[in-house]
């Protein structure tokens, strides 16, 4: 079960087109992790680890110590090159935690713990990462099915030289509930199965202006879907044009749609129009912005520009990312000895511009008031900023004052 640190160096080769590649072709599965030189039925510590469901993903496990691990993703379908997403559970977990210095809601990450147990992600292809700027994995159990940040400040994402010097993402964990199953994950999984049934409920609701659309399968015949937003009034106008006046197809493409459309689920293709907006559903793991279906449904209901961009600025930036970042990246005049912070994401912040001006454009039609609103976003996340770091202050001063009187 036990690997060595010659063979390790040898079999995690991140950032290279060799390493590992025909060792890691599936999924663990149920994989008990034994100390090297034990027999004998598995003991509550010894942990299973298991990959084996829908957007799961862990290769390999090499244990090192009783209490840490090398873990090993597989690649990316087709692409060997890309191992990036991992996501996996763990079960039959020793309880380590020291029950009366449990307090708040980071129940799991308390640093007071007298067993740790660290995991390495060992075999990223990626040098760059945002686990460098603040984020970091996420987890849930059985017990708390909600996903939750594990603290930035138990994450390291470093050059390692027992693996050829490539970057290795490790983060140490306390178990607190030995039967409870943890997952973690790279970041919120989104799996197929969930973007389908979206889908279908928003097809369900015949509005004029979505057309969906099979634009072909995957290699692993997954249907994928082309999704067309668009006014209504010039697809009602196209529809009246004669038959005769549009140009028919080549045979060999109308033969492939015709056999791409086989079932009749899915609608004609919409003619398109003179000016359109192509966007990727997807283009890498963690680059876009994921926000809760549920909670976005509740953002738009929020009063107040104020709250609503504060609100939205959480939802994509989060507190960890937040109070660690400024809007501009310039030191605030009132302290001599401020350091600034690096600057919000340009692309992230037009992008809450852009939000708040579609709820602001549903209330007025005035382009001065429009303006003059749109020009306090950037205030409205100072004070976010200001009140996370007010907060974070708060809870160490209660932390320290708890520590003090055990």
């Amino acid at each position: 079960m036990t690997t060595n640190m010659a063979e390790r160096s040898r079999t995690a080769e991140t950032g290279s087109d060799i390493g590992g590649d025909d060792i890691i072709a599936g999924n663990v599965s149920k994989y008990t992790v034994l100390p090297a030189g034990y027999c004998g039925q598995p003991k509550k510590g010894h942990l299973i680890f298991d990959a084996c469901f829908e957007s799961g993903n862990l290769g390999r496990v090499d244990t090192i110590t009783e209490f840490e691990y090398d873990l090993f993703i597989r690649p990316d379908t087709c692409n060997p090159r890309f191992r990036v997403w991992f996501n996996f559970t763990v079960e039959n977990v020793k309880e380590s935690q020291i029950p009366h210095m449990l307090y708040g809601t980071e129940y799991w990450y308390c640093k007071y713990c007298e067993k740790r147990v660290i995991f390495n992600v060992v075999n990223f292809s990626k040098t760059k990462s945002l686990y460098r700027d603040g984020m970091a994995p996420m987890v849930k159990s059985t017990s708390r099915p909600k996903w939750q940040r594990i603290p930035s400040k138990n994450v390291y994402y470093y050059h390692c030289p027992d693996h050829r010097k490539n970057y290795v993402m490790s983060f140490a964990f306390c178990f607190d509930r030995e039967d409870d199953t943890y997952q973690f994950a790279y970041c919120y999984p989104y799996t197929y199965t969930r973007l389908q049934h979206y889908l279908d409920n928003l097809q369900r609701r015949n509005m004029d202006y979505f057309c969906r659309e099979l634009l072909g399968l995957s290699v692993q015949r997954r249907q994928l879907d082309l999704l067309t937003i668009t006014s209504p009034g010039p697809a009602i106008e196209l529809e009246k044009v004669k038959p005769e006046t549009i140009e028919p197809e080549p045979e060999v493409q109308k033969t492939f749609s015709e056999e791409a459309n086989t079932s009749t689920y899915y609608p004609a293709p919409v003619p398109v129009m003179d000016k359109y907006i192509l966007e990727n559903g997807k283009v890498h793991l963690g680059s876009g912005i994921w926000v809760d279906e549920e909670k976005w449904h509740q953002l738009q209901v929020t009063q107040g520009d104020s709250k609503y961009t504060k609100n939205l600025a959480v939802m994509i930036w989060g507190t960890d990312v937040l109070k660690n970042r400024s809007v501009t990246g310039v030191a605030t005049k009132k302290k001599k000895d401020a350091v600034p912070k690096p600057p919000l994401s340009p692309h992230k912040l037009s992008i809450v511009r852009e939000c708040l001006y579609d709820r602001i454009a549903q209330e007025t039609v005035d382009e001065t008031e429009i303006a003059q609103r749109l020009s306090k976003v950037n205030k409205y996340i100072c004070e976010k900023i200001m009140d996370i770091n007010k907060s974070c202050k708060n809870e160490e001063r209660r932390e320290s004052a708890k520590f003090n009187l055990q």
